[in-house]
């Protein structure tokens, strides 16, 4: 048996003053005079957190290296230690791991002493989803996602990031945030200082 609801009929007040119009209305009203908390991009902008996943770089060895996996990963894979270089141990775990292993160009070169170190390093992020997984398998820590998220260009090329982009967003990133602490948000007092009128994008590379 199918029982039959029926709506309660409206009262002839609430049909002359439209009663259930401005209860529904009542919500724009009460939001329209509070504080907003968007801001005006562009002229307004906040710095993402730590954990923001934007363009990718590449951290330089500065002796910050995480110790001992980076020295096991490096007499493994027989790479020379250059400081103020990549750390990429050219061992293939971060297109193994994306779920697009096309974007990724990678390819090292054998130096004087046999060793060798990474000479191409592509990355076409026109075929990236920003997933992550690549981050997550570099045995070394090099490979990272920054907080440059203003990716819009009007050439193609500049969405494939080549070796020396890639240093440079580490080489600037390690200055601006490696030591901050690893956490999700910050908190209000650290906030602040997050305000600022000039946005993060890619450090110029000549091109």
């Amino acid at each position: 048996m199918v029982k039959k609801v029926f709506e309660k009929p409206l009262s002839w007040i609430e049909r002359i003053f439209f009663i259930d119009f401005i209860k529904g209305l009542s919500v724009t009203i009460r939001h329209a005079f509070s504080k907003t908390i968007t801001t005006h991009y562009p002229y307004e902008k906040l710095t993402p957190p730590k954990r923001f996943r934007g363009f990718f770089g590449h951290k330089v060895i500065d002796g910050t290296e995480p110790q001992p996996s980076f020295n096991e990963w490096t007499e493994r894979m027989k790479i020379k230690v250059v400081p103020g270089s990549s750390r990429c141990v050219v061992c293939y775990l971060c297109k193994k791991a994306c779920p697009v292993p096309q974007l990724f160009e990678i390819d090292g070169k054998k130096v004087e002493d046999g060793k060798k170190v990474v000479s191409v390093f592509n990355m076409n992020l026109m075929l990236c989803t920003f997933c992550g997984f690549c981050v997550d398998a570099c045995p070394v820590d090099c490979l990272f996602q920054s907080d440059i998220h203003e990716t819009a260009s009007y050439s193609r090329k500049d969405s494939i990031l080549d070796l020396e982009v890639l240093e440079r967003i580490g080489k600037d990133w390690q200055k601006r945030r490696e030591k901050e602490p690893d956490r999700i948000w910050i908190d209000d007092r650290q906030r602040e200082r997050l305000w600022y009128e000039n946005d993060v994008r890619l450090p110029e590379v000549g091109r």
